[in-house]
């Protein structure tokens, strides 16, 4: 389901709200433009772009814990691959 919302939000030009956990544990709410995934090391990662602290981030696709589409388009900054 969250790769499925992901793509569909992605499709749409909308941002996503996404909740995952972080390296030190806790669990953070961030709203991003969804980008890519890349396989590192054997594990999949997803990369997108933070709104609120305009930049990019990563996140291990086993510590998103959901994702929800936003009505709030963007123009891609970089080619969409999910």
């Amino acid at each position: 389901m969250i790769t499925e919302n992901i793509a569909v939000a992605a499709k749409n030009r909308h941002t996503i709200m996404l909740i995952a956990t972080e390296k030190d544990g806790s669990i953070e709410t961030r709203e991003a433009e969804p980008y890519s995934y890349r396989i590192e090391k054997g594990q999949k990662y997803f990369y997108c772009y933070d709104v609120r602290k305009r930049g990019i981030r990563k996140f291990l696709v086993s510590n998103i814990i959901s994702v929800s589409e936003t009505l709030n388009p963007f123009i891609p900054k970089w080619p969409i691959e999910v």
